[in-house]
């Protein structure tokens, strides 16, 4: 069968015009639907940030002026009282910001009294020549780390001008150390040992930190409650019952006596009960090793020759100053250079002449303004040591100073002894 198509050419066209008309418009209507729901949800976020802000200023004025800024609002009673109605803010405010600074301050403080363990190392003392330095007059600048002294040099066969040239070469020779005590925690890292737990000594030339542990903060607890069983509780107190009725019997006719041994037995229980503190267990880490090959045998626990480094593996001491080589042999040279006692150019040797020490002898008197490394006297710089060149040293912790001071001499001339 055929059909034939009496619609024109220009009704098709008509049509096809329209289908397209009403799926344009159809999509507008869409994108139109969609641009109002985005215009919504954008006023309502604005809406919602307005409400927000408007909040928080009305608890920053609470928390601060202690009344809101919206004069309809209220403040909630959880919000205290308003920073600006105390009448000593401006102090409560400083101290606050002093307390966060505290760590940092005593960090940087300076700790001016290792000046005297210094110069009990760089002067000559005569053990170990025969020349001997002692002050008549010290001086000290803070600020600067400066000190300046008067002194006399003593020597045994004549008057001494090679106790001056002893005395420079020894200060530009001395050098320090510092460090941390580790010791090896219940995870298998060491850790540093707070300060005020270890206290240093020599035996034998060798310094040993005494490890206090069970002090307070010192890793264990110091005190130990001892707990009983009820069962043994009442066997003692039958016991304390029996004893006493028979001393009760024994003495019926002295009633003063029984008194007083009741009052002992009530006492006994009241110590019984009472807590008893555990015996703080000091423990001996070395701090002074002959190489780099020694300090990792001690620290790896591979060191039990005797009973001195029965805690080797387990605690050791970290130097932030020691240099060794290459090979693990201590490196003196490269450890005056890391961590001098002098700064650079820090010596200067000022008057220069003869003089009459206390007994009238002939001295020579000097005076030496010495700049001192600003690292020696910082507090964080924790258990310093003072090294000279004859390995005499002493530590914060055990210092032993000898007699350095004397009577100013008296000038005889005026000569400087460089033109002599």
């Amino acid at each position: 069968m055929y059909e034939i198509s009496l619609v024109p050419d220009v009704k098709s066209e008509l049509l096809q015009k329209q289908k397209l008309r009403n799926l344009i418009i159809f999509v507008c209507l869409i994108v139109a639907a969609v641009c109002a729901g985005i215009i919504v949800i954008l006023l309502l976020f604005s809406s919602g940030q307005a409400l927000t802000i408007s909040n928080q200023e009305n608890e920053i004025g609470c928390r601060v002026e202690g009344r809101p800024k919206n004069k309809n609002a209220k403040c909630d009673s959880d919000k205290g009282v308003g920073v600006l109605q105390f009448k000593n803010v401006n102090e409560i405010l400083t101290i606050q910001d002093q307390m966060k600074s505290i760590g940092t301050l005593n960090e940087n403080k300076v700790k001016f009294s290792r000046v005297f363990g210094l110069l009990d190392v760089i002067l000559p003392d005569g053990r170990n020549s025969s020349d001997t330095v002692l002050i008549s007059e010290l001086t000290g600048d803070v600020s600067q780390n400066i000190i300046t002294f008067d002194a006399q040099g003593f020597a045994a066969n004549n008057i001494g001008y090679h106790t001056l040239i002893s005395f420079k070469k020894g200060a530009e020779k001395t050098y320090f150390d510092y460090g941390r005590y580790m010791r090896l925690d219940e995870n298998g890292d060491f850790v540093e040992i707070p300060s005020y737990c270890i206290s240093e000594t020599v035996e034998k030339g060798i310094i040993y930190g005494i490890y206090k542990k069970g002090a307070p903060g010192c890793e264990a607890p110091l005190i130990q409650r001892e707990e009983k069983s009820e069962e043994e509780n009442k066997e003692e107190s039958s016991e304390e019952k029996n004893s006493n009725d028979a001393e009760n019997a024994e003495e019926s006719e002295e009633a003063e006596g029984s008194e007083e041994s009741e009052a002992e037995s009530s006492e006994s229980e009241e110590k019984k009960e009472e807590v008893k503190k555990s015996e703080v267990k000091l423990i001996k880490i070395r701090r002074t090793y002959k190489d780099q090959n020694d300090l990792n045998e001690y620290k790896n626990g591979q060191d039990q020759k005797n009973e001195l480094d029965k805690d080797a593996g387990r605690y050791y001491f970290e130097s932030a100053c020691l240099q060794y080589t290459e090979k693990g042999e201590f490196d003196e040279e490269a450890t005056i250079k890391e961590c001098p006692v002098l700064a650079e150019d820090g010596l200067y040797i000022g008057s220069e002449g003869y003089g009459k020490g206390s007994e009238d002898q002939l001295v020579l008197s000097f005076s030496a303004t010495l700049t001192i490394n600003d690292m020696f006297f910082k507090a964080g710089n924790r258990h310093m040591q003072v090294i000279g060149p004859s390995r005499q040293n002493v530590t914060d912790s055990y210092v032993q100073i000898r007699d350095m001071f004397t009577e100013k001499a008296h000038d005889v001339q005026l000569e400087n002894m460089e033109d002599k």
